[in-house]
């Protein structure tokens, strides 16, 4: 299988992650620095006391800025921690090395030939994969817990474990909306290429899929919207699909060689597969 990672990418993200993390933790400390100001300096109405002019906007304003504190580092924390998730290695279930979700999702793929291509943040799309039957574009979920989808409708049922964890997740979203748009700018790219006569991008197979990564996730389906998989079931479901879906060989040529054209003008280099 081919791959084609988007690594400058996924190293700005990831620095991007850990910078906001560590903005957000910084503001939620003075904010509590803040909450304390009253008991630490004596009071500015004292005449006897000289109070500096930080001390007494501190000593004025310290309330608001307590308050303030609380919404920006949680967002600041929260964005951080949504990059981290997404772009940074660590240890899953089962994985002995540590890796990022896109290396854990390749390995999923293993064994695939060269008729495959699997696209890492290098496209519209975030995850794609181009074989012979047709394009598949993943949404990648890597959080554990539990999850039920019901038709377009996706929930995580509360917990305390996911609530003091808050800022460690990525939260599963709405996978099937985050496709729709990424598979529609996928097939404006396509216009664009020059396929053999008497195809059009409109007649190229593309499926959402939902992954999750992490072996720990419980998943309840009923009747979803698209497919949902765990990472074990990818490789069985493109195999069936290239069964069922009949697309022309030439024609998958041409698209894998083109999106890689244009992964490859936004600086994307194919990359070596991680090692196992």
């Amino acid at each position: 299988m081919k791959l084609y990672r988007n690594v400058s990418e996924i190293r700005r993200k990831e620095s991007l992650g850990r910078r906001l993390s560590l903005i957000g933790l910084g503001i939620l400390f003075v904010g509590l620095l803040a909450s304390f100001v009253p008991s630490w300096f004596p009071s500015s109405e004292d005449p006897t006391v000289t109070v500096s002019a930080p001390v007494r906007f501190l000593q004025t304003y310290w309330t608001w800025i307590s308050f303030a504190a609380l919404p920006l580092g949680f967002l600041c924390a929260s964005f951080g921690s949504y990059f981290i998730n997404r772009f940074a290695r660590r240890r899953w279930p089962g994985i002995k090395t540590i890796a990022r979700p896109d290396e854990v999702l390749e390995r999923s793929m293993k064994g695939f030939d060269d008729k495959y291509s699997y696209f890492a943040w290098s496209l519209p799309a975030n995850h794609v994969l181009v074989g012979p039957g047709g394009i598949v574009v993943m949404a990648v979920r890597s959080d554990r817990g539990k999850v039920t989808v019901q038709g377009d409708r996706w929930r995580e049922p509360f917990s305390i474990g996911r609530f003091f964890g808050v800022f460690a997740r990525e939260g599963v979203g709405n996978p099937a909306l985050e496709l729709e748009d990424q598979i529609r700018k996928l097939r404006a790219m396509l216009e664009k290429a020059t396929l053999p006569q008497g195809e059009s991008a409109a007649t190229i197979p593309i499926d959402p899929v939902a992954i999750f990564i992490n072996p720990e996730m419980q998943i309840t389906l009923e009747n979803p919207s698209i497919t949902v998989l765990r990472a074990d079931q990818l490789k069985d479901y493109v195999r069936r699909r290239m069964k069922e879906v009949k697309v022309s060989p030439a024609t998958m040529r041409v698209v894998n060689d083109y999106l890689a054209n244009n992964s490859a003008h936004q600086g994307v280099a194919m990359t070596a597969p991680a090692t196992t």
